[in-house]
């Protein structure tokens, strides 16, 4: 192979990974070069545009982070030390919760962003439990969110939130791992990495295995993202129909809690937005027990996200998941309510 040719191999996935993470922390600072569509100006389009216009919204503010997230995937699977990384977050080390839980802050993104991460951890050897608690945290307790929780809500809510996050994707990912269908999953991808590991015996050069993650990285996306279209158009209808009065009246006291960490799920939003949204809620009547159980249920467990993680480790395992995301919100929001009541 040519020089020119290898030095494209390897840049281009480099290129691309730099300019997408660039945008995307530019957009987080400067906003966007012009306004986005409220799901009131959509409506005026009609049902049918609407799941469109949702849509398209949702890849200018993701598209960038996505592209980011697919192609690290790739790069997780082609370049991650998969030996050590199957030691260190192996199913049978009780530390490998812990640092799955306080990794996964370390990335700013969205549950439907983290599906290609997860795939790719998946791919790259690891547990199915520190995979899964990886998946579950990265969008609830996120650096910038948790930030952005305490600078817009307040620092009771916010430290609530890290902390009960790790608490429950921790206990999540542990009781997945001692499914039937878990230890099926997990089994299933250390036959693939067995198999890629005889093939990996003859070393590739750098720049081959960054062009090999970028392959990886399209056929992660071409997989997954028909069904996260398709969940974040279902989500489309559902924001744009429930009157938001009708939330309201229902996200007080106990009640309020339940419903908050139900309606998280079916109310998704892209990462940092849902912090706008309790702050509006809040100031309509929302209590911080209900908001706490909303901003932990959601971002962990959105419909978008489900339909993806479904399509890599199937639906027993996404509703088991999904279960205990909304049982340990409800649980984390009823200690809030408890312990200090509606004080924010």
């Amino acid at each position: 192979m040519s020089k020119d040719r290898g030095y494209f191999k390897c840049s281009l996935p480099i290129v691309i990974l730099i300019a997408s993470l660039g945008s995307f922390i530019y957009t987080r600072i400067y906003g966007y070069p012009f306004k986005l569509m409220t799901v009131e100006e959509m409506l005026v389009y009609g049902p049918i545009a609407l799941p469109f216009l949702y849509i398209a919204n949702y890849i200018i503010r993701a598209g960038f982070a996505l592209v980011f997230a697919f192609l690290m995937a790739g790069m997780i699977s082609e370049l991650a030390p998969k030996q050590k990384l199957i030691n260190v977050l192996s199913s049978t080390r009780r530390c490998s919760y812990l640092l799955a839980a306080f990794l996964a802050p370390l990335l700013t993104v969205c549950s439907c962003v983290m599906i290609p991460i997860f795939t790719g951890l998946l791919y790259a050897g690891i547990g199915i439990d520190p995979a899964i608690t990886f998946l579950m945290t990265a969008p609830a307790a996120n650096i910038m969110t948790i930030l952005f929780t305490a600078s817009i809500i307040s620092w009771k809510i916010a430290f609530a939130r890290f902390i009960g996050t790790i608490s429950i994707t921790i206990v999540t990912g542990y009781i997945v791992a001692k499914t039937s269908w878990g230890r099926s999953v997990e089994g299933k991808y250390r036959v693939i990495i067995n198999k890629r590991r005889d093939i990996e015996e003859i070393k590739l050069p750098l720049y081959e295995k960054l062009w090999n993650s970028l392959i990886m990285a399209g056929y992660l996306a071409k997989k997954m993202l028909p069904f996260i279209l398709l969940g974040i158009g279902v989500v489309s209808y559902i924001q744009a129909y429930i009157p938001p009065q009708i939330i309201v009246k229902y996200l007080t006291g106990v009640q309020g809690i339940i419903m908050g960490a139900i309606i998280g799920v079916s109310m998704y939003t892209p990462t940092l937005v849902e912090v706008i949204l309790v702050d509006a809620l809040k100031h309509m009547g929302m209590s911080a027990p209900a908001a706490l159980a909303f901003l932990i249920g959601g971002p962990m467990t959105s419909i978008p996200s489900m339909l993806g993680v479904s399509r890599i480790v199937g639906w027993r395992i996404v509703s088991i998941y999904a279960i205990l995301a909304v049982i340990g919100a409800i649980t984390i929001g009823l200690i809030y309510y408890i312990l200090l009541r509606d004080l924010w």
